[in-house]
């Protein structure tokens, strides 16, 4: 595994535990464990300073390389 692959299995692994901590919190607020929050603003159980850091990773890791990837996928036969 390269440096940059190592990196970004990191990142995408801090992610979850970001989306993870969210969602605990969500349920500790009483949410149905079923469903998410929103994900906005307000609704999405992270401080300023985790949303800051899951947005920055977010962007790094669905690059417009994955994007564009993802899309050629998604469009081909099956």
């Amino acid at each position: 595994m390269t440096i940059q692959n190592n990196l970004l299995q990191q990142q995408i692994r801090r992610l979850d535990e970001l989306m993870a901590i969210s969602k605990q919190r969500y349920i500790d607020a009483g949410g149905d464990p079923r469903h998410t929050p929103s994900g906005l603003k307000g609704d999405d159980y992270l401080t300023d300073s985790e949303r800051k850091e899951a947005l920055q990773l977010a962007r790094i890791i669905f690059n417009e390389d994955y994007i564009h990837s993802y899309l050629q996928t998604k469009h081909q036969p099956n």
